[in-house]
């Protein structure tokens, strides 16, 4: 994958810049926002340019030809990678050299390229590449290669800025290694202007491409398969290229016996015979351009600009699931890159084309990259990452990433025109969404912890669960999501939605709420109920200024079990460093109903006076590791559960059940 790109002199880009595509490397999906003319479609149309596929389109303000380069950044799997290379048909009678060299290129980039870039040298966007690399050496660098090399405006390899490692390569050169690596992947760039009629020709080499393997490799075995031609034990391939060579022969004696200087001869590094693939290309394009794709009896070229491109999307989409999600080793491996995919386009249909460009990267193992003017993409996609670029000239500024897992949580962060519009585009986006969906529930809920929480047990092909940033954004939506129905009744929600809330200490009066009248949508607190040993769902219009209310978080009502255990694993990990709290004067229930440690407790037990006094301390460290304890309670979940069912149903999972009025929960743990 493409995990980030150094680039200098293209389009908007005047000065080298580091530009951080994945916040994480798990997730192969990231969308690209921001202003026009801040560089978001430069960013694929380099990448187009380095997978020989376009030309350099030059800066105006760049005069520097020798500055002008673009070097993408790879992470690549070790083993499928190597695989590919001691299988492939190019590159197996090299693929020593070629892997030797990865490596020690990786070696240098992992551990040594850091210490090499100080003073003067040590630019802000060497700075931005390095702080990345960093965090993730330690999970990555032992069995990814981690690679840098790219080209210039001419389209010569080099390695900027890491050249310093170019002089260690041992018989290979840049020209070489970059042939591996295109060879290794397919870069499919859509750019908002492609026409849709041409993109879909099946002979296009693009749709080749994304076409199921087996066909694939059934033509290539085809042609490398041992048969007995002119009495010698050969491949179809090898014959071919026999005969080729005798011809070429022939025809450079005949040029020759003019003048002995003249001679066809293939350039040096390139291939010098054909490959499987070059024919089955050819017979790709031969035998599909006489079939069209056609919709409802139309051809393409006579759909709306909307439809043609909907069906575009709709297209790659049924071809890369049929491939489904391959071993890296086959090769091939897809990078799909698409300019503003809702262009034209219904916004009832934004949603299901967002969704399926996201399970093509998440579930189908592609890397996805899409640009967008769209901010109702952000509560759909789940996992990923969201650029944003600004129209500063400081790469500090200019580039900022977020996880799409939670990125409300960091929404004190973002730039001004999302705070702005992300409320209400995420409002306008979830009600034409929540009006058309009918497979899923749509639960609401404060922030990244609660849905990790939630998603332990709901089943996500019935519940979508999306975390908004805190009680005041769950609040906000609500309303925004209410105050269509004041006009007009008949634009109600097709599934109920769920907004979830704590009950915090400083619950308030809740008059300026709105209310859906049909009682689809809700917004409710969670609070635990002693007496029931239930946990209720309150809805926030029946406030009492005279009653008490019991303080109520997601992590008061968990499974008690693995819960007791991730926190007594954090404590064991933790005595050395927090000498001051004697961890053993706490003991945890695992025979609790509920899970909360503040107020009255049947959970946490402490041993002591002094223990209770120190109570407080004690539960300050416990929260201080809140969202750890959320992974480790996930991790613990699934191991516990996944050969056995689950006896004791935490209740807020049943309360949740009973507001959809479904069964909306896992079947592999109930």
């Amino acid at each position: 994958m493409i995990i980030g790109l150094f680039i200098n002199g293209f389009k908007s880009y005047s000065q080298s810049s580091y530009i951080h595509l994945c916040k994480s490397a798990k997730y192969q999906f990231t969308t690209i926002v921001g202003k026009n003319g801040t560089g978001k479609s430069a960013i694929l149309e380099v990448l187009n340019f380095y997978f020989k596929q376009d030309l350099w389109n030059a800066n105006k303000q760049s005069k520097n030809k020798e500055d002008m380069f673009v070097s993408p950044v790879f992470l690549i799997e070790k083993k499928s990678f190597d695989k590919w290379i001691d299988n492939s048909y190019e590159f197996k009678s090299c693929s020593t050299h070629i892997k030797e060299n990865l490596e020690k290129i990786s070696e240098f980039l992992w551990n040594d390229a850091d210490g090499e870039f100080t003073g003067v040298i040590r630019k802000p966007y060497i700075v931005d590449f390095f702080n990345q690399i960093n965090s993730l050496r330690i999970q990555y660098c032992n069995e990814y290669y981690l690679l840098v090399i790219g080209k210039n405006i001419d389209s010569k390899s080099i390695c900027k800025p890491m050249s310093i490692y170019e002089k260690e390569l041992k018989n290979i050169t840049l020209e070489q290694i970059n042939n591996v690596i295109e060879n290794y992947y397919t870069y499919i760039y859509i750019p908002v202007e492609q026409q849709a009629s041409s993109t879909l020709k099946i002979e296009n080499i693009q749709m080749q491409k994304i076409m199921n393997q087996n066909v694939i490799l059934e033509i290539e075995s085809l042609l490398k398969e041992k048969i007995s031609v002119d009495g010698k034990n050969q491949s179809l391939i090898d014959h071919i290229n026999s005969q080729l060579s005798v011809f070429m022969d022939e025809i450079n004696n005949t040029v020759k016996s003019v003048d002995d200087t003249y001679e066809f001869k293939a350039e040096r590094n390139k291939k010098q015979n054909l490959t499987a693939s070059d024919i089955v290309d050819n017979i790709l394009e031969g035998y599909f351009s006489k079939r069209t794709l056609k919709n409802d009896q139309k051809e393409v070229n006579q759909l709306s600009s909307g439809e043609q491109r909907r069906a575009m999307i709709d297209i790659i989409y049924a071809f890369l699931k049929n491939r489904g999600r391959e071993d890296e080793s086959y090769g091939r491996n897809v990078i799909l890159a698409i300019d503003e995919p809702e262009v034209s386009q219904d916004i009832s249909h934004c949603f299901e084309q967002f969704e399926r460009l996201e399970k093509l990267s998440n579930e189908y193992g592609n890397q996805v990259l899409v640009t967008t003017h769209w901010y109702g993409i952000l509560p759909v996609i789940e996992s990923g990452t969201m650029l944003h670029l600004s129209n500063s000239q400081n790469s500090g500024n200019r580039f900022t990433a977020f996880d799409f897992y939670n990125y409300l949580d960091n929404q004190e962060k973002f730039p001004d025109e999302i705070q702005l519009k992300s409320m209400y585009d995420l409002a306008i986006s979830l009600s034409t969404y929540i009006r058309k969906e009918t497979s899923k529930y749509l639960l609401i809920c404060e922030g990244g912890t609660d849905k990790r929480y939630l998603e332990t047990l709901l089943d996500p092909k019935k519940v979508r669960v999306l975390p908004v940033g805190g009680i005041d954004n769950v609040k906000n939506i609500y309303n925004l999501l209410v105050m269509p129905l004041r006009i007009d009744k008949k634009s109600n929600s097709a599934k109920r939605v769920l907004c979830l809330i704590d009950t915090d200490p400083n619950i308030t009066d809740n008059k300026e709420l709105g209310k859906d009248s049909s009682g689809k949508i809700q917004l409710k607190r969670i609070q635990i109920n002693v007496e029931t040993s239930k946990v209720d769902l309150i809805s926030l219009d029946n406030f009492n200024l005279h009653v008490a209310y019991r303080v109520t978080r997601i992590e008061d009502v968990l499974a008690p079990d693995i819960y007791k255990t991730i926190i007594e694993n954090l404590l064991d990990e933790s005595k050395e460093k927090n000498e001051d709290i004697n961890f053993l004067d706490y003991n945890f229930m695992e025979d609790s109903v509920f899970t909360n440690l503040l107020g009255d407790t049947q959970f946490m037990y402490c041993n002591g006076i002094e223990a209770n006094k120190r109570k407080a301390e004690f539960i300050k460290f416990i929260e201080s590791n809140k969202t750890r304890l959320s992974y480790d309670y996930v991790k613990e979940f699934h191991e516990r559960y996944k050969d056995k069912k689950m006896l004791n149903i935490p209740p807020v999972f049943v309360s949740i059940q009973d507001f959809f009025n479904d069964n909306i929960l896992k079947n592999d743990f109930i």
